[in-house]
């Protein structure tokens, strides 16, 4: 059997699992890009199974090298047991019409910083908006995604002003807040889980998002005392008030976020990883809600 740890380091790299195709390459951009956003597309293999996951985990800001490799492990075993198609790669350059073209979903892996030039966005947004699905973990929600509005306003909404340290991960207590909701099946109606928990600054900028996940503030320390502009990151209004995964729609495609995954371990979790796979089948519109209107 393979270790995590080994594992882990495996998937940080170029893999090759079946039919999966993955690269980790960074193509170099030209001198005269000051933006360093990636011009060269990477080499996708030609047999890749369909349906096919594009895991994207380019980090121009934080990067959480523990979480990234989680989830990659996390898909890279999902797709295998789907006999699903899996490419993971950082280079921006992958989000072109043609490449995009070869995807189902789109997972951004604690994406964070301006890592794609207009174009990319660009086309990233029309395959979305024309039905597409999209993932987003974790860092994919920070506050380092400003030079993308229609991602940072429209899809992910409230601002995340930041998380607790000294201790900086805390065991809490989670809420199923949309037990009716196919993502949230098979979920218990709570459950404990240790992470590095986020606040975001208003809870009105999720508009019509469908809240699924809430946290205990009662149940955790959230302050941080030690750095940032912020030190009391409670929120307020119960579970309801501190969301920490939601859902909408995206013209016709679907997106989903959760503010967990921040370490390895978090996808070790049993209720995280139930939830992610649910994520999945929702944004591949293999479930529905009646509430669901793309």
């Amino acid at each position: 059997m393979i270790k995590k740890t080994a594992l882990a380091v495996l998937l940080s790299g170029a893999v090759a699992l079946g039919g999966f195709a993955s690269t980790t390459s960074i193509a170099s951009a030209p001198q005269s890009e000051p933006s360093n956003h990636d011009a060269t597309a990477p080499v996708i293999f030609e047999y890749m199974a369909q349906p096919a996951i594009l895991v994207f985990s380019k980090t121009r800001s934080f990067r959480h090298d523990e979480g990234i490799a989680g989830a990659d492990r996390f898909f890279a075993e999902m797709a295998r047991d789907r006999s699903m198609g899996l490419f993971t790669t950082v280079n921006g350059a992958v989000f072109n019409e043609k490449q995009l073209s070869r995807f189902s979903l789109v997972v951004f892996n604690n994406v964070t910083g301006d890592v794609l030039s207009d174009e990319q966005e660009s086309a990233l947004q029309a395959w979305i908006e024309a039905g597409g699905g999209f993932i987003a973990v974790h860092g994919s929600g920070d506050a380092s995604h400003e030079g993308w509005p229609w991602y940072d306003n429209n899809l992910i909404g409230p601002e995340f002003i930041g998380h607790p340290a000294d201790p900086q991960f805390q065991t809490a207590r989670v809420v199923n807040l949309a037990e009716a909701h196919p993502v949230m099946a098979g979920l218990p109606s709570e459950w404990e889980q240790e992470e590095e928990w986020y606040s975001f600054d208003d809870v009105t900028k999720l508009g019509d998002a469908r809240v699924l996940l809430g946290i205990d503030e009662a149940t955790y320390s959230p302050r941080n005392d030690v750095y940032g502009d912020v030190s009391d990151l409670r929120m307020g209004g119960g579970v309801e008030g501190h969301p920490i995964a939601w859902l909408r729609c995206a013209g016709k495609g679907r997106f989903f976020y959760s503010a967990i995954g921040h370490s390895f371990t978090a996808y070790d979790v049993p209720e995280n990883r139930k939830l992610l796979s649910n994520a999945v089948d929702w944004t591949l519109r293999k479930t529905s809600s009646p509430e669901d209107d793309c």
